[in-house]
């Protein structure tokens, strides 16, 4: 309502400006008007920008914490890798140990090839991992960067201009002849952008969505190489502490 009384307001000022020869006393009524009406303006402009700033710290507050916990859930999953790799690796050098005492010959050429053959496959798993974890991070860092901050970052660029709308206007026009165009033209722009909020909260919520996409298909895709990692190697230690067992 407020927003149609100075759109009227303005185009009635545009329409109804003062005559030549009006008295000076009315004429600096009328100045009083107009600088009213550009200072709720400027009211207006500021509090659409503080309106879509809100919701702009709202969403990047929303996002960290969904990437802390997306972080959390693929470290927990390499936790678990890490973990049944760690103990596979300490039950096969217990058990080659155990068997060349049994021999008696710790140094049998045997015994030392698989020794040496358990640390390559560690030494290879971790690679393995390594390489997951720098995918996970690379796709990541490449959709918040590509998919949800620029967005933001232009959304607030825009709304900024709000802050300085009026006194942009006012450096374009002669407000002194033109005061009424100016009023009419800020009008005209508060009225395409009433609904600025809304539309970056549609922006944004379209931009979490694709975001949360992309994150499923990459949890979907990374997790079960994860798993696969280290299984595989814990089958095939479980095949070298078999063929260690043969040593004599």
């Amino acid at each position: 309502m407020k927003l149609i009384v100075l759109a009227l307001l303005a185009c009635g000022q545009l329409a109804l400006s003062s005559p030549v020869g009006k008295s000076s006393s009315t004429a600096a009524g009328s100045l009083s008007e107009d600088t009213e009406v550009l200072i709720e303006f400027d009211r207006l402009f500021n509090k659409l920008h503080y309106d879509i700033d809100y919701k702009l710290r709202i969403y990047r507050m929303q996002h960290s914490v969904r990437l802390k916990n997306l972080n959390a859930q693929f470290i927990s999953r390499y936790a678990f890798a890490i973990t049944d790799i760690q103990h596979m690796k300490q039950h096969a050098k217990e058990e080659i140990l155990e068997h060349a005492l049994q021999i008696g010959d710790t140094q049998n050429p045997c015994i030392v090839a698989a020794n040496d053959e358990a640390i390559r496959r560690a030494t290879q798993a971790a690679r393995d991992l390594s390489i997951v974890s720098e995918k996970i991070y690379g796709e990541m860092a490449t959709v918040s960067r590509v998919m949800f901050y620029p967005i933001v970052d232009q959304i607030q660029v825009n709304s900024t201009f709000f802050q300085y709308a009026v006194l942009d206007k006012l450096g374009r026009d002669n407000a002194l002849i033109h005061i009424q165009e100016t009023l009419a033209d800020l009008a005209f722009l508060y009225m395409q952008n009433a609904d600025a909020v809304d539309r970056v909260v549609a922006t944004l919520d379209h931009e979490v969505e694709a975001f949360q996409d992309v994150v499923n298909e990459l949890r979907r895709g990374i997790w079960p190489q994860i798993d696969e990692i280290a299984r595989s190697y814990i089958f095939n230690m479980e095949q070298l502490i078999e063929e260690a067992l043969q040593c004599a």
